[in-house]
This record gives C-alpha cells, sequence and structure tokens, in this order.
C-alpha cells in the first residue's frame, strides 16, 4: 500500500512537469535581433454584398411600355351606308363592292346617288356613273357635300383625300346654273372647271344663251372667278368678249360690280345699260349706282336705295335723270332733251309710335319721262297720264285737353298739259272739346255747367304752274295762302 503511494506520488509530479515544458516559452537573449513581422494583404478579393431587397419603383411597375409597331390606321372612320336594289355584290379577291341600280352611299357628310357604284376600299376610292340601257343614260350621279349639288356623268372620288373628278358636271348657285366639262374638287370649298358654260337659262344642256370660258374657280356660295369669257346667243359667239369676269354666289348681301347689258339703238348708237356698283352698306341700308352710256352722247344715271329697321318703318328712294340725244349735231332731226324722275315711299309700323305718324309716296319728275325714256323695266309706265305725290306727318298730344297737330303736302300732275298742282305744306291742328265750368265732382247740370268750346286750325298754301316752270323762281307767283280758323 506504502508502495502504491509512493508510485502515485512519482507520476504526478511526472505529469506537472511534462505539462510545463509543454506550455513554457523560452526569453529571448539581449543579443538577438526581433524580427517584425508584417501582414499581408490577400490578393484575391471578394466583393460580397449583402443581400437587401431592392426599393420597389411603383411608377415602373403600373406603367405599360409603348408598342414600338405603329398599328395601321382604319380605312374607314365612320360607318358607311351603301344600297344596290338590283344586287350588292363583293369580290374579295379584287377588294371592290359593286351596287347597281338605284345605289347609293353614304360617308359622312358627303353622299352619292347614281345607277352604277363602285367601292374600291383598296384604294378608298368611290366610282359612280350611270346606266345606258338602249342608247339612253339614265339615273346621272348626284354628288351632295355641304349643301352642294352637283349632277355629272360619272365622278371619281377618294375618301381619304377628300379629292374627286367630275366629268360633265351640272351645277347651280341661286338663279346662276353652269356646265363643266372637267371639275376637280379640292376640297369642300374650291372647285376648279375647265370649259364651262354659265347662264341662267333653266335648261342647263342647250341653253339659249350662255358665257363661255375656259377657265373657272368657283367657291360654294361665295363666288365664281373666271378667265377670258365669251357671251354666245344660240351657240353663235359674240365678238365681245371680257378678260376676266366674276360673279357673286353669297346668298347674304355683299357690295359688288353689276354687269352692264350691251346693244344696239338706231337714233343713239351702241350702248351699255345697267351697268354699276351696288353698296351693301349694312342690314339696314343698301345702295344701287346704275348708269346708261350712247355711243352718240346719251347718257343716264340712277340711284337706287332701300331701307328697313324693323317694327319701325321701311323705304325705298329712286333718283333718275337722262341726257337724251337723238341723231347727229348738224342734221335736220338733231333733238336734245333732259329728263328726271324722283320715286319715294316710305311706311311707318303703326306699333312703333301710337301717337305720331310719318307717311311718304312720291311720284314726280318730267312729264315726258315715262316717253322717252328708253330704259323702262315696264313699258306700261309709258300710259300713266297723272303723277301724285303724298307727303303727311301727324301727332296726337295726350294732355288735358289733348292736341291734334297734322302737316302734309300734296302733289298732282299730268304729263299731257304739263300742269301742275301742288298744295305745300297743309297745316291742320285742333284742341278737343273744353268745359270751362264743368265742375270739378260730380256730373254736369244745368247750361252753364255744359257750355263748351272747341279750337281748330287750317292753313293751306297751293302752287299752281307748268313743267317748264317747275323748281323756278317764278313759279312763287302763283302762291296763294288760305288760311281758316273756326271756333266751335
Amino acid at each position: 500500500m506504502q508502495t502504491f503511494r509512493h508510485f502515485f506520488l512519482e507520476i504526478l509530479i511526472l505529469l506537472l512537469l511534462c505539462n510545463t515544458t509543454l506550455y513554457s516559452q523560452d526569453i529571448p537573449s539581449k543579443n538577438e535581433v526581433e524580427i517584425p513581422t508584417s501582414k499581408q494583404q490577400d490578393s484575391v478579393s471578394l466583393n460580397i454584398k449583402p443581400i437587401i431587397n431592392p426599393e420597389v419603383n411603383e411608377i415602373a411597375l403600373d406603367s405599360v411600355k409603348t408598342d414600338t409597331v405603329q398599328p395601321k390606321e382604319e380605312l374607314l372612320t365612320e360607318v358607311m351606308d351603301y344600297y344596290g336594289e338590283e344586287y350588292v355584290y363583293m369580290n374579295k379577291k379584287e377588294h371592290k363592292v359593286y351596287m347597281y341600280d338605284k345605289a347609293y352611299i353614304t360617308y359622312q357628310d358627303m353622299k352619292i346617288e347614281a345607277g352604277y357604284i363602285i367601292l374600291d376600299y383598296s384604294k378608298n376610292e368611290i366610282y359612280a356613273r350611270g346606266i345606258d340601257s338602249a342608247g339612253v343614260y339614265s339615273q346621272l350621279p348626284i354628288f351632295t357635300q355641304a349643301g352642294t349639288e352637283v349632277v355629272p356623268d360619272s365622278i371619281r372620288f377618294n375618301m381619304d383625300t377628300k379629292k374627286a373628278l367630275i366629268y360633265n358636271s351640272r351645277s347651280g348657285e341661286g338663279e346662276l346654273n353652269y356646265k363643266a366639262e372637267v371639275t376637280k374638287r379640292v376640297n369642300d370649298s374650291v372647285y376648279f372647271l375647265k370649259n364651262i358654260k354659265f347662264t341662267t337659262s333653266k335648261d342647263i344642256d342647250n341653253p339659249e344663251y350662255y358665257f363661255y370660258t375656259r377657265r373657272a374657280k368657283v367657291v360654294p356660295n361665295k363666288k365664281i372667278v373666271t378667265g377670258f369669257t365669251n357671251m354666245y346667243i344660240a351657240d353663235v359667239p359674240l365678238p365681245l368678249g371680257l378678260p376676266f369676269a366674276f360673279f357673286p354666289l353669297t346668298k347674304d348681301r355683299a357690295s359688288g360690280f353689276i354687269i352692264p347689258s350691251f346693244g344696239d339703238n338706231n337714233a343713239r348708237g351702241f350702248f351699255f345699260q345697267n351697268g354699276g356698283y351696288y353698296f351693301a352698306i349694312n342690314d339696314y341700308l343698301d345702295l344701287t349706282v346704275l348708269g346708261d352710256y350712247y355711243t352718240n352722247g346719251s347718257y343716264a344715271l340712277r340711284a337706287e336705295s332701300s331701307y328697313a329697321v324693323r317694327y319701325k318703318f321701311n323705304g325705298n328712294l329712286s333718283l333718275r335723270f337722262e341726257k337724251l340725244i337723238n341723231s347727229q349735231r348738224g342734221f335736220d332731226d338733231f333733238s336734245e332733251s333732259s329728263v328726271y324722275n324722283i320715286r319715294w315711299n316710305h311706311n311707318q309700323d303703326a306699333k312703333s309710335n301710337p301717337s305720331s305718324r310719318f307717311s311718304a309716296s312720291v311720284n314726280l319728275g318730267s312729264s315726258k319721262y315715262f316717253q322717252e325714256s328708253i330704259n323702262q323695266t315696264n313699258n306700261a309706265s309709258a300710259l300713266v297720264n297723272t303723277l301724285s305725290s303724298s307727303i303727311s306727318y301727324s301727332k296726337t298730344f295726350e294732355t288735358v285737353p289733348q292736341v291734334n297737330f297734322s302737316v302734309a303736302g300734296t302733289h298732282s300732275q299730268n304729263t299731257n298739259t304739263q300742269e301742275i298742282n301742288m298744295s305745300l305744306p297743309n297745316l291742320n291742328a285742333s284742341v278737343a272739346r273744353i268745359f270751362p265750368f264743368e265742375p270739378k265732382v260730380g256730373t254736369k247740370k244745368g247750361i252753364i255747367d255744359n257750355i263748351n268750346l272747341q279750337y281748330n286750325l287750317t292753313a293751306e298754301n297751293r302752287i299752281k304752274t307748268t313743267d317748264s316752270l317747275f323748281l323756278n323762281l317764278r313759279c312763287l307767283k302763283t302762291l296763294k295762302l288760305v288760311f281758316s280758323i273756326p271756333f266751335l
């Protein structure tokens, strides 16, 4: 037992010594040099980024990318309506639609009616013509757009460019009709025409007279402007022509030149009549100035005006003067004279002013005006033997007592005897009946209460003269003044 104890002690000491040697460190000597150690970085670097959820771009997630391939435009942007009574045949291989007999096609504001219509939807074009049956060409195309109607023999219309070629078109603006060999439609407001006939005749295919021009530009509802223009009568051209012509087509009034008419008069030579200018001053007033000229020196001037204010008054005024020369100076039958005529009509609306009224009806002038004037639209005027005029104004003063006042002038002229009778001015005034002694309250009783009086005034100035002395100071010698002042 002691031997084992001694042996256990030796083993324990041995283990302690071995443990000290294993973990011990020698102390360096003072003569040894310490070599510093340097840390070298690894040449291979690992760029390791932390895994972090990226920020979410809400705009990018919500937006839809635009396709870079542009879609083709649709052939038709609106509904097209087409019809053919005999048949409607669609040829998909040719990309065409055929319509026959009383056919029509409507697209946007355009409508084409014809006997035979072809729609080429690959070119977006329409071709229309009539039907030729037994030598009779019927069901002519009718092209309508923006209120303008054209009736040609055939037509080609492009729905993309809105342009058209129209052959032997017939159309009209107001009273003016025209037929063109070829018409090119640029848009709904401009047409170019070639070889055109303009006329006011109802029969556009065989007119009795017409103006012929080679080139023209038409602006619907506004104007027609042409190049060199000739006038034809029964298909025979006149020797005179115009370098250009202008035809206004406006439905509203517009200022412009009035083309004169021309002809020949045996006594006065060649003439131009009714040429001048029209002034559209405003919505209430206009003025027309016309003139005539004859190669022997005769001439005429006319000014005509119309005016109107709704619910107030309306009227017209005409002033005419003619210098007439017959034959040539030095001949026995030579004569020279001057004639004139004045017309004025004025009417007042009864509702405009109930207390006052003005009216006028004037027709005076030379006694021989209607017999000698050669520019009369109404030949029956030459049979008129009397010219008369009347101008009056009346006013009522709503007072107590009521006062009535009127002034007037009259004129009477015999064209055979050339005698003129005038009454100018005529004055009438009256005061309503007055009861000066009537009681303020109650009824009138007795003789004194019924005493009344009334006042009337009449004045008349008369002039009697002849046509040669009219508007002359010597006519004042015939003046007669008459007064009448009765009291009742």
